[in-house]
């Protein structure tokens, strides 16, 4: 079972990978814009923006499982949402480069979700499932073959 001091290393390593990612692309406008202060200040609001969301999505989603209010979800979802609007709004007003240096900073966290749950295979191989979980998983797998093979119970 995941504790909070693993998903607080994951969280921080995610966080740390992302920035490193939004140095790239900086690196990589600097060779095609050049210096670009606007560029710069969108990467970086975009980024601050991704790492404020992941930071409401995990604690809507943890008052959410704990209290089983659905509602708090939809607030936190309406409250990211908007924020996000809000900042790339304020960054295409600046300038095109800065509304599109925002828009790269928003997905500056996704590249190191991505490589630790689909390409880190020790991360992926290392993952616990329950048991009761499992059967589960391995309950709907069997009704879903009976189904297409016209199987009856």
């Amino acid at each position: 079972m995941t504790t909070m001091d693993d998903i607080r290393k994951l969280k921080k390593q995610i966080f740390l990978y992302g920035s490193l990612v939004a140095l790239v692309c900086e690196l990589i406008s600097f060779f095609i814009l050049g210096w670009d202060l606007g560029f710069l200040t969108g990467l970086l609001a975009g980024l601050a923006t991704a790492i404020v969301n992941f930071n409401i999505l995990a604690f809507t989603l943890d008052r959410m499982l704990k209290s089983g209010n659905q509602g708090t979800s939809a607030l936190g979802f309406f409250v990211r949402m908007t924020l996000y609007c809000v900042v790339f709004y304020f960054a295409i007003t600046r300038s095109y480069a800065a509304g599109a240096a925002c828009l790269i900073g928003f997905l500056t966290l996704k590249v190191p979700m991505y490589y630790f749950y689909a390409i880190k295979p020790k991360f992926n191989t290392e993952r616990k499932i329950r048991p009761e979980v499992q059967a589960m998983y391995e309950e709907e797998d069997k009704k879903a073959e009976d189904e297409y093979y016209g199987r009856e119970e």
